[in-house]
């Protein structure tokens, strides 16, 4: 690369003479608008989206209130101001690739913002804006411009005079007041939705005296947006005309880092108290020339080296403390890696990160706490990758590298550490001889080698363009859906094809959403759980694949071609079965009508739509089953009670293991009668014996103090407002009725969000244990476990093995039994201990401790034998 000095835009200063700390200005921000002004503070959502499954990462400030803009829930406050925690790394926002090059580009920076729903609007925005800029901060005016939307004559949106006006009746110059287009000061949120006009604040950070009006919006580096405020006065629709909104609000956000830099005279924002110490933690520790502040256009050049180490530190550092998931999120990953390596090229050494994470959370853990509360979770998976890393590059990386020797473009492909690249690359290679006289890669190609290979989408389109291929990205992203609802649902492909076509003529249709609320009420009487039978209504059919929505004459079969023995889906008005989600499974349960009883084997949703899946005769359905006809619907209560006891279990477990483990995040979970089924990485951390002893005594402790178990449901802006909260990292959840589970004991304290159905009390779990444990490499691993009845069962089995074992040492040790009778002893309960077919199974830890008590005792008489024949 180009390693010639650049010439900087202006000089940069890197004096340790700071004149107002960036806490002290983040706390003048926040108090501007706390104060007099009467905003409420909210605090930063987790950069991972809980609602928003558009953005990998939270990249603005209004983010967490898009709820609140599309109108599904009410606002936390009217007036609302915060900091928030903000990524840029993919998409529209996407700033990795000049991180390190200039002064003030960053992967993570802190959005200040102040929010008006349906309170104040345009004149006060800007004057709040103003005031704050001018006297608090003490920014001279004639360095601010003021830019706002010149209108568009094709949508029919004239200019937005009346935010020209207000501007210059603050006394902001006309020359200094400059419309623009679409691109720079109209603001939406997507495709359709909330939408609007905006004003945008610039600044000459080089101080000329004269008029820079002509360089405004043109990409210079000196003079760039300072304040974002955003009318949102209108809404897209889908088919593309804009119209006015019933109630406005006022979205602004205003980058911390720059402004930070220009209160602090610094003309790099890596010249500031944001990232000074960072420098000085990366000089200490690996005790490297200081940092000059020069730009090079080389990222392995000392002091971007510097930049990108403390830019991709607080990156890192923020989404791990915040929950996000690697394996989900290929680009953190790349970034980690990316780390790893210039701090072992650059500065020569390999724990950077980890010495970096302790400065992040010093720097930023006052505003932030759950930098501090996470740090160990956040340094013990940047151990692991760190350690992943090196061994990737030892194997993979070499292969990788001898095929590059032969096709030197494939140098190109990002992420060459991909433990599945090599094989991908190899399938694709095959794939590509059936492929010579088309030029598009297609969608079923490109899923395997996401799915098998596990590929991302970027990786995946740089071998297309290497091999000349276009993605077919539609069908890709058909076939992700595709086995998402496959997933979900819990069916084969052709029957989910089916349901969601029968679901897409549903919404045509205009046929109302399954009202399955029900699903929820039931109530504890004479120590069982009761649930109701409820009236619903026949409003749609799905059988062999077509959705029937209008049969006066029944089924026959002539209009349905049914087999004698064959399987329908029945849509009902309102439902209380529960369908497959959150890993617990589906009801089973019963309709009954007039002439006929359909029994229900599973229950889907989809779209809110949920659909009863039955077998059927056809002779007991013959012109018996219409549309429009009433039934009522019951549920196996011994079926759910046993779901609400092990979902109730699996969070008691999930809590206990996040105590014993020090970072750890469930893969997937399944949720049945008489067991449920934790799959866990835990980055190199294993469960032994002694620990899991200790979660299950730390469970069966909850269970007898039968502690209540809570459940409140809550909008997103509520759900952010609440502590300690645990999400399923990746989950996108709803934007209201969000369901939170609460456990709170002395000992052990669990807080869910989640769907599914739960018990009342702790007590009626009666008793847990483990029944299997296993790892799968370095990272994985899977725990089995019941509780209630089938627990009881399996504890006396243990209990009864024991005793087996406890009389065996008893005869051995009294002389009443010979070497050859014993052996024939301990073959039989070494046998029973290892049968996986028995219909009672012994509890995991029983089963594990009773085989080490027998092959002690084998050891121990054998060498008695031995010795008495001497």
């Amino acid at each position: 690369m180009n390693r010639a000095l650049l010439v900087r835009p202006y000089s940069s200063s890197t004096s340790s003479s700071i004149k107002k700390s960036a806490k002290l200005i983040r706390n003048e921000f926040l108090d501007y608008f706390k104060g007099s002004l009467g905003h409420t503070f909210v605090r930063s959502s987790p950069v991972t989206p809980l609602n928003d499954q558009t953005i990998a990462f939270v990249n603005a400030g209004m983010n967490q209130f898009k709820g609140v803009f599309l109108n599904y829930h009410d606002p936390p406050a009217t007036k609302v101001t915060n900091s928030q925690k903000c990524i840029r790394i993919s998409g529209k926002h996407n700033d990795l690739d000049v991180v390190g090059n200039d002064t003030y580009h960053h992967t993570f920076f802190e959005m200040l913002g102040n929010w008006s729903f349906g309170d104040y609007f345009k004149k006060e925005a800007c004057l709040y804006a103003w005031d704050l800029l001018t006297k608090h901060y003490g920014l001279k005016k004639d360095l601010l411009y003021i830019t706002y939307f010149g209108g568009n004559e094709q949508l029919g949106l004239e200019p937005d005079l009346e935010c020209k006006d207000i501007w210059l009746s603050i006394g902001v110059a006309k020359d200094k007041v400059l419309p623009f287009n679409m691109k720079d000061n109209f603001w939406e949120m997507g495709v359709n939705g909330p939408c609007g006009p905006c004003t945008e604040i610039h600044i000459d950070h080089r101080r000329r005296g004269s008029n820079q009006s002509m360089r405004v919006n043109k990409g210079y580096a000196d003079l760039t947006e300072l304040w974002n405020i955003v009318f949102i006065q209108y809404e897209r629709l889908a088919n593309g005309t804009i119209v006015p909104l019933p109630k406005y609000h006022v979205d602004t956000g205003m980058g911390l880092e720059r402004l930070v830099a220009l209160l602090q005279e610094k003309t790099s924002n890596y010249d500031t108290d944001l990232f000074q110490p960072l420098f000085k933690a990366i000089q200490k520790y690996t005790k490297a020339p200081e940092y000059k502040g020069e730009f090079f256009n080389d990222e392995y050049n000392l002091d971007s080296a510097y930049r990108i180490l403390a830019d991709h530190s607080r990156m890192i550092t923020v989404a791990l403390a915040d929950g996000a998931v690697l394996e989900k999120n290929n680009k953190l990953r790349k970034i980690i890696r990316k780390a790893i390596d210039v701090g072992e090229r650059v500065f020569k050494k390999e724990n950077i990160l980890l010495e970096l994470s302790y400065a992040v959370a010093d720097n930023l853990g006052d505003v932030y706490p759950e930098l501090q509360t996470n740090l160990k979770k956040v340094q013990k998976i940047i151990e692991f990758e760190k350690e992943l890393f090196k061994r990737l590059r030892v194997t993979s990386g070499k292969e990788w590298n001898k095929i590059v020797e032969i096709r030197p473009e494939l140098a190109s492909v990002t992420d060459w550490t991909a433990p599945g690249l090599l094989s991908g690359y190899k399938y694709l290679q095959n794939t590509l001889k059936n492929l010579i006289t088309t030029k598009t890669l297609p969608g079923n190609v490109a899923f395997k080698l996401y799915d098998t290979y596990g590929l991302s989408e970027e990786t995946i389109n740089e071998l297309a363009e290497i091999e000349s291929l276009n993605l077919d990205t539609e069908a890709f992203q058909n076939e992700l859906q595709n086995i998402k609802y496959q997933s979900k649902i819990g069916l084969n492909r052709k029957c989910q094809m089916h349901i969601k076509g029968s679901i897409d003529l549903l919404e045509k249709s205009h046929i109302p959403k399954t009202d399955d609320t029900l699903k929820y009420e039931y109530v504890f009487v004479e120590n069982d759980y009761r649930f109701p039978t409820i009236e619903s209504k026949v409003v749609g059919l799905i059988i062999n694949g077509n959705l029937m929505l209008n049969n006066k004459n029944g089924i026959t079969n002539e209009n349905t071609k049914l087999e004698e023995r064959d399987e329908i889906g029945v849509i009902l008005d309102r439902t209380l079965c529960y369908s497959l989600e959150g890993g617990q499974i589906s009801d089973c349960g019963t309709i009954y009508m007039k002439d006929l009883i359909l029994h229900i084997n599973n229950v889907v949703k989809m779209n809110n739509y949920v659909i009863h899946i039955c077998n059927v005769n056809l002779k007991d359905l013959d012109q018996k089953l219409k549309i429009g006809d009433n039934c009522m619907v019951s549920i196996d209560s011994n079926h759910r009670k046993g779901l609400m006891q092990h979902h109730t279990a699996a969070h008691l477990l999930s809590a206990s293991l996040r105590q014993t483990i020090q970072a750890i995040y469930p893969r997937d979970s399944l949720i049945f009668p008489h067991t449920l089924k934790l799959q866990c990485t835990s980055f190199g951390e294993k469960l032994s014996l002694e620990k899991l002893k200790k979660i299950e005594k730390s469970i069966n402790n909850v269970i007898q103090t039968n502690a209540p178990v809570k459940i409140k449901v809550l909008n997103s802006s509520e759900l952010l407002a609440e502590d300690f909260v645990t999400v399923i990292p990746g989950e996108i959840y709803p934007y209201t009725g969000i369901r939170i589970v609460e456990i709170d004991t002395c000992t052990l304290k669990s807080k869910e969000a989640c769907c599914g159905t739960h018990v009342h009390r702790t007590g009626v779990l009666e008793h847990f244990c483990f029944l299997s444990y296993s790892s799968k490499g370095a990272a994985n691993f899977t725990v089995n476990g019941a509780v209630g009845s089938f627990a009881k069962s399996a504890k006396i089995a243990g209990e009864n093995i024991q005793r087996k074992i406890l009389n065996l040492d008893h005869k051995l040790t009294n002389d009443q039994i010979g070497y050859e009778a014993f052996e024939l002893i301990y073959k039989e309960i070494k046998n029973e201990l290892k049968d996986n077919t028995k219909k009672t199974p012994i509890p995991y830890i029983v089963r594990e401790e009773c085989l080490k008590q027998l092959e002690d005792l084998n050891k121990n008489t054998w060498i008695q034998t031995k010795e008495a024949e001497k």
